[in-house]
């Protein structure tokens, strides 16, 4: 039993304790006062609070982390995919092999450009992730080094050039008239194109249309009737929309430059839209015959997304596929060093142009030009039309394209093989523009040794060097407003002359003598079209009839006079 006494003096202790010192504070219990027992819940909760966002941010983090280790890990299996081609393909570079016999060694579906189809038919453009060979081969300090040389001894002429013109003349010439005056207009350039644009994405609801309305004609007379006056309409659609291009650029009176750019992009919207047309075409006839036998799956469709076709328009690429290697992000650096070589080879080739050739020509039909200074000035062009040479492929299948690819996360970068080890000129047919060359192998060598000549080989190659010759000599006609056949004959003559004479050649040889017709043939090119130019500005003719645009002005307008009194005599010292 509990003692009276003691529960008295446990109630007046408690009593006594219900108040501090002012009488105002309560107690809880423990002997502290309520206030910082408020105040250590308030903290407790706070440290809650902040553990529980510390989770969050931890979970977050974890989850970026694996997030970027995918990432990561998928890189590196793709470089070390690549790493491994690379290494496949510049240990064969340094071997002393040529690129036809290497493509036949490749067995590798990774490394095969084409593959062999089971049906014995050609093989087909396979595209696969991987850099532009000089990509790769500028990841050589040895290559890079030369390089370097080749940019230094570019800046070296430029500067030898200025400060003659300043020392000598008083003044500086940058090189930039050729460039003011080829580029003038360039605004209906854009103009021009951006209707060419919308011109050819008509083509997509167009072929939808014959697509899809197949389906409603079950009757195969009138399928028939559809699909024949599809045809029609596709050629009449080509023929029309290059017929109202080249118009447009006579009416306009656009420079040469800006004129060989603008009928360069109807050219490529040319070889596009046949390229989707034909690449589809096999789709859409695939999916009627599904669609009768009634056992079409439900995802197939007759027509690709639109999505696909617009990609494929602004692709660096000829060949039509619904899917392309893709990388996983855009580099800005690339693009801005690609585009940074463009502007600065599109400069330099503006200055070889006023420092090499306009000085050589900017006579011609102005006065009569002796046969001496004509063989001058076509042995003149030599090393200006090969360093042109050299800098447009740079320009345009190099930096251009990997600046455009990057851009749209396009991965099959082979715009070019080692063209420049080739040993006989079918060899360097195939090396030197791979995305030209793919759509003339594809849409009408493969077409035409399928389907037009039945496996005669030599006439699908002759008609492949006739479309091209022909699609230069149109660019370079309206360009420049006269007909002069001179890469019309290399392309359809001398281009398969040189086929069957270097076929056979060891590779040094074959090699230095296509090296040796490369540079001269560009000289000789260079030379005579700019003397046809010149001539047709310093002698106009009246442009009244065809004639007029066939005749060279340069052989009739003050002509080139013979001096058969050349002598040869010893130099005396």
């Amino acid at each position: 039993m509990s003692d009276p006494n003691n529960s008295a003096d446990d109630a007046g202790s408690s009593s006594r304790s219900s108040s501090n010192e002012d009488g105002s504070a309560e107690s809880n219990g423990i002997g502290k006062p309520q206030n910082e027992f408020k105040e250590e819940i308030f903290k407790d909760m706070a440290i809650d609070k902040m553990r529980e966002k510390m989770d969050v941010i931890v979970q977050k983090l974890e989850q970026d982390v694996e997030h970027k280790l995918e990432l990561l890990v998928d890189d590196l299996v793709s470089e070390v995919k690549l790493f491994n081609l690379k290494n496949y393909e510049l240990s064969q570079l340094f071997r002393d092999t040529s690129s036809s016999s290497i493509h036949h060694r490749t067995k590798s579906s990774s490394t095969e450009t084409r593959k062999r189809r089971s049906d014995g038919k050609l093989p087909d453009k396979v595209f696969v992730a991987r850099n532009s060979l000089l990509t790769d081969l500028f990841e050589v300090k040895h290559i890079k080094t030369i390089y370097h040389i080749f940019l230094v001894i570019l800046i070296i002429m430029f500067l030898n050039t200025v400060v003659h013109d300043f020392v000598d003349r008083g003044t500086i010439n940058l090189g930039l008239r050729p460039i003011v005056a080829g580029f003038g207009k360039f605004h209906f350039s854009l103009a021009l194109w951006a209707c060419m644009q919308l011109a050819v994405l008509c083509v997509y609801p167009a072929f939808s249309c014959w697509a899809r309305g197949r389906n409603i004609y079950t009757n195969s007379q009138k399928r028939k009737i559809w699909d024949i006056g599809a045809i029609f309409g596709a050629i009449m659609f080509q023929c029309s929309f290059v017929t109202l291009v080249i118009k447009a650029v006579l009416q306009l009176d656009l420079p040469p430059a800006s004129s060989v750019a603008v009928l360069m992009e109807m050219t490529r919207f040319v070889m596009k839209v046949h390229a989707f047309v034909r690449s589809n075409i096999p789709r859409a006839l695939k999916f009627t015959t599904k669609n009768s036998s009634e056992d079409k799956p439900q995802h197939a469709k007759p027509v690709p997304p639109f999505g696909k076709f617009l990609y494929f328009l602004f692709a660096p690429t000829l060949v039509y596929r619904d899917e392309y290697p893709r990388t996983k992000r855009i580099r800005w650096s690339v693009v801005f060093r690609h585009m940074l070589e463009v502007i600065g080879v599109i400069f330099y080739i503006s200055f070889i142009f006023e420092r090499f050739l306009t000085p050589l020509f900017d006579r011609f039909g102005g006065a009569e030009i002796s046969s001496g200074k004509f063989v001058l000035a076509l042995f003149g062009c030599v090393m200006p039309g090969s360093l042109s040479f050299l800098c447009g492929f740079y320009c345009l299948l190099h930096a251009w394209h990997n600046a455009s690819s990057e851009l749209l996360r396009f991965a099959d970068r082979m715009f070019y093989r080692d063209w420049w080890n080739a040993s006989s000129f079918a060899e360097y047919i195939r090396s030197w523009n791979v995305v030209v060359h793919d759509w003339l192998y594809t849409y009408i060598y493969k077409d035409s040794v399928e389907h037009l000549f039945k496996n005669c080989r030599w006439l699908a190659t002759v008609l492949v060097f006739t479309a091209s010759a022909v699609f230069h000599e149109v660019i370079l006609a309206f360009a420049f407003r006269f007909f002069y056949p001179v890469m019309f004959v290399q392309f359809e003559f001398m281009g398969l002359l040189l086929m069957f004479l270097t076929r056979n050649l060891s590779k040094d040889a074959g090699n230095v003598l296509l090296w040796f017709m490369l540079c001269i043939g560009n000289g000789i090119q260079l030379s005579l079209y700019n003397m046809e130019y010149y001539a047709r500005r310093n002698c106009p003719v009246s442009g009244e009839s065809l004639i007029d645009y066939m005749v060279p002005v340069s052989w009739s307008c003050h002509g080139i006079s013979h001096n058969p009194n050349w002598t040869f005599t010893a130099m005396e010292y």
